[in-house]
């Protein structure tokens, strides 16, 4: 078997570490997760196992989606607790420019 064949695998406390390293209970949290089919890994006797892979689909299943200034004025409502003055400033573009050099 090559080096390039070789799958990597990581135990649940790698992945915690990497992933998680804030997280009091990263282990526990991710257990929790494989048993209920919400992200994937594999298990070998009573240890989990997750890919490279694995982890990446872990990643991008709980990444953050940004919104841009756009879609909060096409949303309208959505934007809470803004004047109305703001609001205008929005819809209008300034926002953006003001937002982008900092106050």
């Amino acid at each position: 078997m090559d080096a390039e064949s070789e799958i990597k695998t990581y135990s649940l406390a790698e992945v915690a570490a990497m992933v998680l390293p804030d997280m009091a209970r990263g282990e526990r949290w991710l257990a929790r997760r494989l048993l209920r089919g919400e992200i994937s890994g594999y298990r070998i006797g009573r240890h989990w196992r997750m890919t490279h892979e694995d982890v990446e689909n872990l990643i991008q299943r709980h990444r953050n989606k940004a919104t841009s200034l756009q879609e909060l004025v096409r949303d309208g409502p959505a934007v809470t607790g803004l004047t109305p003055t703001s609001r205008r400033r929005l819809e209008r573009g300034e926002m953006a420019t003001r937002l982008s050099f900092g106050a």
